[in-house]
């Protein structure tokens, strides 16, 4: 089964149609989006309007044009922390129709004893949009923010004080073991929008780490068969890898651009040996 992955196209529709229109090439069974995937324009008091109009403009045509020429394709998608949680209402709607299968808290059967399960929350970031963010552990207590943060509650913007806000929440440690349980944790593969900590997918441009915590030690602890991430968008350039390994646990991010898609697949039971990213190619063999 051929699996096509990415995230962080942010509504860009370029890469939105290189994704179709690889997907359909490579006669992938499944794709999956992982998070960010609308726009968010220079209007901020409109960008609820803008996310919904995408949706229903442009990706549910797009989604009607590639199923009629791969049927038997499913795709699966969840928000980020750069989308209004409020479009989320909007995606159901394309779910109700049968175009897609969203991700976030569920849990989805995949071939044979697959299943594919997700998770799109992310530790706090400098930016306004809340509605996707967490703590990350139970210890860490929310940082002051300087900007101002918001939250959408159905057609409207609300401006919140953020450290508030995150005390009100489960934190992405308590999140986490709220999620669906995997049958068998070597069959289970998990779309999580951050990358786990200290590791070749979370690296920013000076070289930091900035991925959760709580996921890394997730993947340590339950050793699923494969992890799927996003959000750091230069990680792969920066470290040199779009993939890495916690224990027996394979994890990857394959960053993204704004220029060309930066998107990998592979064959669900031979991910090693079949992995390949749409610009940097082929797995390394020490892999």
């Amino acid at each position: 089964m051929i699996v096509f992955y990415t995230s962080d196209l942010h509504g860009n529709k370029e890469l939105y149609s290189e994704l179709f229109y690889l997907a359909e090439e490579r006669r992938a069974r499944a794709v999956i989006i992982g998070g960010d995937m609308l726009p968010l324009g220079d209007s901020f008091q409109f960008s609820l309007r803008e996310q919904k109009d995408f949706i229903f403009s442009y990706l549910e045509p797009k989604l009607k044009d590639f199923l009629s020429k791969v049927p038997r394709t499913t795709i699966y998608a969840m928000l980020g922390n750069y989308d209004w949680s409020s479009s989320n209402i909007h995606l159901k709607s394309l779910e109700e129709k049968g175009m897609l299968r969203l991700l976030h808290g569920r849990k989805h059967a995949l071939r044979d004893d697959y299943e594919l399960i997700g998770y799109a929350h992310v530790p706090p970031t400098p930016f306004i949009i809340k509605d996707g963010e967490r703590r990350d552990l139970q210890i860490n207590l929310p940082e002051q923010q300087r900007c101002t943060a918001c939250c959408s509650q159905g057609e409207k913007i609300l401006a919140i004080d953020p450290q508030l806000h995150l005390v009100g929440m489960k934190c992405i440690e308590e999140e986490l073991q709220e999620l669906p349980k995997a049958r068998e944790s070597h069959c289970a593969v998990y779309v999580m929008h951050s990358p786990p900590f200290h590791t070749n997918l979370d690296r920013l441009f000076d070289g930091g780490c900035i991925g959760s915590r709580a996921i890394r030690m997730f993947i340590e602890r339950q050793q699923p068969y494969l992890t799927l991430h996003g959000h750091i968008h230069e990680s792969p350039e920066i470290s040199g890898q779009y993939w890495d390994r916690i224990g027996k646990t394979l994890c990857i991010n394959p960053g993204q651009s704004i220029e060309e898609l930066y998107a990998v697949s592979f064959e669900l039971e031979d991910v090693i040996t079949t992995l390949e990213h749409t610009v940097f190619g082929r797995m390394a063999e020490e892999a």
